[in-house]
């Protein structure tokens, strides 16, 4: 690609005069794309990536598209140039669905494409183009994200004069994986396959009779044999199978893997009951590509040579591809060492084998034979006999095998981070795509590893947490009411408040040692009490009606509340501990009638201290 220029916009220009040296700077001075195609053509490809320049605005599909209109076009493959320059990729899929949109709001909204008209609304514009051309929530997003990511390269590098600040409107999609509404039951269902129908892959795998099931049969099991994506299968060396011993010294099987999306080599480990059958797999496939491989070898070996000739050149030409002796770009599988080699029309039932010829399978063709989309023909399935319990198609998606296994693997304990090791995942979190659980299994898995255990009753108290009644000694459900100095555990759907809130004489009340808060307010409700029984104690001596009922009501109150006070501050109290007053201390209306009979005997309150209170809740 040559080297690479940065572009350093001058602040001190017009617009249009930045707009003018960018697509200048990117037509002139930069390489990318510059052997598949020249600056004029309205398609470019470099390696396997393939830019078409088409418009939204009109019929596009695989067979014929309408260029963009100019003068966006000039922009459109500079900045494609530009972006491709400075960070290659693959697929510029998104880049180009934001560019069309691009384009089709300026025309909507202009009438012209040109990227100087740009403004606020007409960027608003271009993400309603988004959500008319497009009706996957994913891809509004990943499309938003470009149209933000052009929109600020134009701001940012004065292309346009006044742009404002945009952000996109489509937020993130709901992971379906984690939802618990119907559209996620309805995903999971979609993405994981039944049991049924993987087991008829086996079946395929064992009924197989000719090369075609065989060959895309033996696919099948390897991705059955851990998780993994079919491209990844699909390059595979011959030699996938190693062996390697355990701590306990027996041999274990795994295969030499190339996990796509940035996790590199890895081994894949085999279970041991897979072993025989992976094994019968790799044997297959190795047979069936054996004289494609042959010539593969013979064709590098001859160009190698002084004395090449034209046919070995044509061969390379047609079937080497863009990095031959190379399968892909990161340029270690040679071609004759791949496993799911093959000649063309090896599996074709109307057209001859073409015996100088060798290609690997498309993953589309590994998915029609599993029957996946409508108008595919006949899978293996069907060839075979093979339908589901209700007798309806089985169709499969060489994915689903990869979501199977994952899911599998979560339902028998699998922890997350060996998962992502199995199946070649670079971020462990990328396991919760594959997960397809129900929430009850989540929660049952979280309840087996992480042994629910409620916070202990002091501590929910001082957090303001619910507590039971249960939990302070009333046999009977429902939640207690927090008061100023403890709990309250009555019952008021029965009856309202009988003690007119004297919570400190109510068999009701309950008090939690170690409640900080509860107890200051105890020691000054103390202090409050004691300085009213003796204003009613010198209101009694200056001889004031009604003052001795005041002096007997405080001195209870008096009572309670410091043998309760003591009793909270009494060092073998335990923290935590549940105290509350006798329930003599606090009778019944019909325990009061016999009082009064002398039938049942009146506690004293000298009697009463932190002792007979703490005795009480045992």
């Amino acid at each position: 690609m040559g080297d690479v220029v940065h572009f350093v916009p001058r602040a001190e220009r017009e617009a249009s005069g930045n707009l003018a040296d960018f697509i200048r700077l990117a037509k002139e001075g930069l390489t990318a794309f510059a052997n598949g195609g020249a600056w004029d053509r309205d398609k470019w490809q470099q390696n396997e990536t393939i830019v078409v320049f088409a418009t939204k605005t009109a019929p596009l599909n695989s067979y014929s598209f309408t260029p963009f209109v100019e003068p966006f076009m000039q922009f459109a493959k500079a900045y494609i140039r530009y972006r491709y320059s400075h960070r290659p990729v693959k697929s510029l899929a998104m880049m180009l669905q934001a560019l069309r949109c691009v384009e089709a709001g300026l025309l909507a909204a202009c009438g012209r494409g040109d990227v100087g008209l740009l403004s606020g609304a007409v960027m608003d514009v271009c993400a309603n183009k988004c959500k008319e051309f497009y009706s996957s929530e994913d891809v509004h997003h990943k499309t938003g994200l470009q149209l933000q990511a052009v929109f600020d390269f134009l701001r940012e590098n004065s292309l346009v004069p006044s742009l404002p600040a945009w952000k996109s409107p489509f937020k993130k999609p709901v992971i379906l994986t984690e939802d618990l509404g119907e559209a996620g039951q309805a995903h999971r269902m979609k993405k994981l396959p039944t049991n049924e129908a993987m087991l008829a892959v086996a079946d395929v795998f064992a009924l197989a009779d000719d090369r075609e099931s065989q060959f895309y049969s033996s696919i099948f099991i390897l991705l059955m044999a851990a998780p993994g994506r079919v491209s990844e299968v699909l390059k595979l060396p011959i030699d996938c199978i190693q062996w390697e011993e355990d701590d306990d010294g027996n041999l274990q099987m795994f295969l030499r893997w190339n996990a796509a999306k940035g996790k590199g080599a890895t081994k894949k480990w085999v279970v041991p009951v897979m072993h025989d059958v992976v094994k019968e797999a790799v044997r297959r496939l190795i047979e069936i590509g054996a004289p494609a491989r042959e010539l593969v070898r013979a064709a590098f070996e001859g160009s190698t040579s002084s004395s090449e000739d034209v046919g070995t050149s044509n061969l390379i030409k047609e079937f080497g591809g863009f990095y031959w002796p190379f399968l892909d770009e990161k340029r270690v599988l040679t071609t004759w060492s791949a496993l799911c080699l093959h000649r063309e029309n090896e599996f074709s039932r109307e057209k001859e084998i073409r015996p100088d010829s060798w290609r690997i399978p498309s993953a589309n063709e590994v998915n029609k034979r599993l029957g996946a989309g409508s108008g595919h023909g006949e899978s293996l399935f069907d060839r075979m006999g093979l339908r589901n319990l209700d007798g309806t198609r089985i169709t499969l998606t060489s994915h689903q095998l990869r979501h199977w296994l994952s899911t599998m693997s979560e339902r028998a304990g699998m922890d997350d981070y060996s998962l992502a090791r199995w199946a070649g995942r670079a971020k462990v979190s990328d396991n919760r795509h594959y997960d397809h659980r129900s929430p009850e299994e989540r929660l049952e898995a979280a309840r087996g590893l992480l042994p629910m255990q409620p916070a202990p009753l002091l501590e929910r108290i001082k957090q303001r947490q619910p507590v039971t009644y249960q939990e302070l000694g009333t046999d009977r459900l429902g939640t207690a009411k927090a008061t100023l100095y403890g709990m309250c555990v009555h019952d008021y759907a029965m009856a309202p408040c009988q003690k007119q809130r004297e919570c400190m004489t109510c068999k009701e009340h309950a008090c939690i040692k170690g409640d900080h808060v509860a107890l200051d307010r105890i020691r000054l409700l103390e202090a409050q009490t004691e300085k009213l029984l003796q204003q009613a104690m010198k209101a009694h001596e200056d001889g004031d009606f009604g003052a001795d009922r005041w002096v007997d009501n405080h001195k209870w109150k008096l009572a309670h509340v410091k043998a309760m006070r003591m009793a909270l501050e009494h060092p073998n109290v335990l923290e935590g501990a549940v105290l509350r007053i006798p329930d003599g201390h606090d009778p019944s209306p019909v325990r009061r009638a016999l009082m009064d009979l002398g039938v049942v005997e009146v506690p004293s309150m000298d009697a009463l201290g932190p002792k007979m209170i703490a005795l009480a809740l045992t």
